[in-house]
């Protein structure tokens, strides 16, 4: 996601913070300066922010725990302050998997509000208090970390992008219709609740519901952005969007031999080669990563990602899209009767189309929607 700041890098997944994070920060902070309260009260909502982000790291995790156990893999977290997006290298399988990985970070959340009631006993409960999220004191941080807790567990549930509820919708709504389609209907919910979302804060003057609705208006700009390319493709094949510069290792080099070849280029997945056929991909980091644990002779065909997704030359882009966009970094190969052509990707796609179909107007377009990915 745009607008990210990189945290850290933990055996290959790359954990992003949203720039709205700043807000709320800078938000408590200042709340806590114009009551004129002490740097002991700004200290302890600074705890509280801290554990604001680990409820919504666990959230994640927990995403992350369920996605594995379908052998779905995630290569980036962006933490946000209503919960994560997970970036995942293929799709549950079906609605079950969906819904189950999707609902596993707001159960996580709601099981933390739980384990917390026995500590908050002498709290009123939520419905009785009139200000929820005011300035941290020390005799309220769990209570505060309870109630947010409960929100998160909501929030996600709300229907619309980027929270768990708008994935949840989708699905359902993909039982009876295509995914494109499902996608333009939770687009209409997300904007309809955003509005009312930053009408309803502007209104009661609450910072949190003007920054819901702001994430949501954002997320839901991407997904419209990810429904115009696709009309754009139509009647677009594989064939019309081969290309043959890409970058590739031997299934038999070592990572040592991979090193040198990452060393002249900076090139984020390589095709893994044997006989002149792809066999498999593998991430950059990843070498990287044995480089570092100092696994020099491990060959490149131990570590690669075997499960290729391939593209027939005479298919329509259209029918894959969905693949690609939810990827748009990923190269992936292009056959013809078992006959490897070359590669293609989402940006190598959107390049072919700034070149050979679109008016000038539409290019511009374009590039306002390439600098999105």
């Amino acid at each position: 996601m745009k607008r990210s700041i990189k945290l850290s890098n933990l055996k290959g997944i790359v954990f992003n913070m949203h720039w709205t994070f700043l807000i709320l920060l800078v938000w408590i902070i200042a709340a806590n300066a114009v009551t004129g309260t002490t740097i002991n009260n700004i200290i302890w909502s600074l705890i509280f922010i801290v554990l604001v982000f680990l409820s919504i790291a666990v959230h994640e995790m927990g995403n992350y725990w369920a996605a594995k156990q379908f052998k779905i893999q995630t290569n980036e977290i962006t933490l946000l302050p209503i919960g994560a997006i997970s970036y995942f290298e293929n799709f549950p399988k079906s609605f079950k998997e969906e819904l189950l990985i999707n609902m596993t970070g707001p159960a996580i959340n709601l099981a933390i509000a739980g384990l917390l009631l026995p500590f908050i006993q002498s709290h009123p409960p939520v419905w009785e208090i009139t200000s929820h999220f005011d300035i941290i004191h020390e005799n309220d941080l769990l209570y505060k970390l309870h109630l947010v807790n409960l929100g998160l567990f909501a929030v996600n549930l709300v229907p619309a992008f980027p929270m768990k509820g708008g994935r949840i919708m989708r699905a359902l709504l993909g039982l009876r219709m295509n995914y494109f389609k499902a996608t333009s209907v939770v687009v209409i919910i997300g904007k309809i609740i955003a509005i009312i979302s930053v009408a309803a804060g502007i209104i009661y003057l609450d910072l949190l519901l003007v920054l819901l609705g702001v994430l949501i208006f954002l997320a839901v700009r991407a997904e419209e952005y990810i429904l115009h390319l696709r009309s754009l493709v139509k009647g677009v094949t594989f064939s019309d969007v081969v290309i043959n510069d890409y970058h590739s290792l031997q299934a038999n080099n070592t990572v040592h031999e991979a090193m040198n070849t990452l060393m002249g280029n900076l090139a984020k997945y390589f095709m893994v080669m044997e006989n002149g056929r792809p066999v498999g991909t593998i991430d950059r980091m990843h070498i990287i990563n044995e480089v570092a644990e100092k696994n020099y002779t491990l060959s490149v065909k131990s570590l690669m990602k075997a499960n290729l997704v391939y593209f027939h030359a005479d298919a329509g882009v259209e029918e894959e899209f969905k693949t690609l966009v939810a990827f748009p970094f990923t190269t992936y190969p292009v056959m013809q009767d078992n006959r490897f052509l070359g590669v293609v990707s989402l940006l190598s796609i959107l390049e072919y189309l700034m070149l050979h179909q679109l008016t000038s107007k539409e290019r511009e377009k374009l590039k306002g929607l390439i600098k999105k990915i």
